[in-house]
C-alpha cells in the first residue's frame, strides 16, 4: 500500500524543502543551486521536490514572500508597542527599520533583488498568487497600526511605504557591483560605481518620507 502523507505531514515536508533551499542560498548564489542540491540537503528523493513545487523558481519565490509576510508580522508587534508619533519620529523610526532589514534580514533581502529579473519568469503562478494574497493581508495590516502611531497618516499610504521600501533597496542592489565582475574587481577608477546598501537606502528613502509627509499633512507635527 502506498504510503499516503497526511495534509500536515505534506506541509512538514514542503517547509523542509524550503528550508533546505534556504540554508543553500545562505553561501550559495541561486544560479549555483539546483533542484538536486535541495533534496540531498532535504534529505528526499529529487522526484520527489516535484510534488511540492514544479521549479526551483517556485521554491525561492515561496521563501520570499514568506519570509516578507513574517518579517511583516514581527514589525506588526514591535511596532503595536510604540507610543503615537511626529512625522519626524516615524521617518526615524522607519530608517532605523531599514537598517534592520538591511543587516538582520540579509538573505531575505538578496532574494528580494532576484524576484522580477529571476523568479518571476519560472515561478509557479498559483503557489505566487496565493502567496502574495497572504502578503498583501499582512501588509495591509502593518499599515494600519502605523496609521494608528501618526493621526492624519491614511492606512494604505502607510501600508504602501513598506513596498517603496522594498524597492529601494532592491534597486540599489542590483546596480550595485558595478566596478566587480563575478566578484573580482574590475577596476579601482570607478568610484562612481560603488554603492553603501545600507547608508544610501536609508538616504533614498529619507528623501521619499520627507516629500510623502509634506504632502500627507498640511501643518507641522
Amino acid at each position: 500500500m502506498a504510503n499516503v502523507l497526511t495534509p500536515t505531514q505534506k506541509t512538514a515536508r514542503a517547509r523542509r524543502i524550503a528550508t533546505a533551499a534556504w540554508q543553500l542560498f545562505q553561501t550559495h548564489a541561486f544560479s549555483e543551486i539546483s533542484m538536486a542540491m535541495i533534496a540531498r540537503q532535504a534529505g528526499v528523493a529529487k522526484g520527489t521536490l516535484f510534488n511540492y513545487y514544479q521549479t526551483k523558481e517556485s521554491i525561492f519565490m515561496t521563501l520570499l514572500l514568506e519570509g516578507y509576510r513574517d518579517y511583516f508580522r514581527q514589525l506588526i508587534t514591535r511596532l503595536a508597542a510604540e507610543p503615537q508619533m511626529t512625522s519626524a519620529q516615524v521617518k526615524a523610526y522607519l530608517l532605523a527599520e531599514t537598517k534592520t532589514l538591511i543587516t538582520q534580514h540579509a538573505t531575505l533581502v538578496r532574494l528580494n533583488a532576484l524576484r522580477g529579473p529571476v523568479l518571476e519568469a519560472h515561478a509557479d503562478r498559483t503557489q505566487t498568487v496565493a502567496g502574495r494574497r497572504d502578503l498583501y493581508t499582512v501588509n495591509v495590516q502593518l499599515g494600519e497600526v502605523l496609521a494608528t502611531k501618526l493621526p492624519g497618516l491614511d492606512a494604505q499610504m502607510a501600508a504602501h511605504l513598506f513596498v517603496i521600501q522594498s524597492a529601494i533597496i532592491s534597486g540599489l542592489m542590483n546596480l550595485s557591483g558595478l566596478d566587480h565582475f563575478k566578484q573580482t574587481t574590475l577596476s579601482a577608477d570607478f568610484p562612481a560605481f560603488q554603492i553603501n546598501l545600507e547608508v544610501e537606502a536609508q538616504q533614498t528613502f529619507g528623501f521619499y518620507l520627507d516629500g510623502i509627509f509634506k504632502e500627507e499633512f498640511t501643518r507641522e507635527s
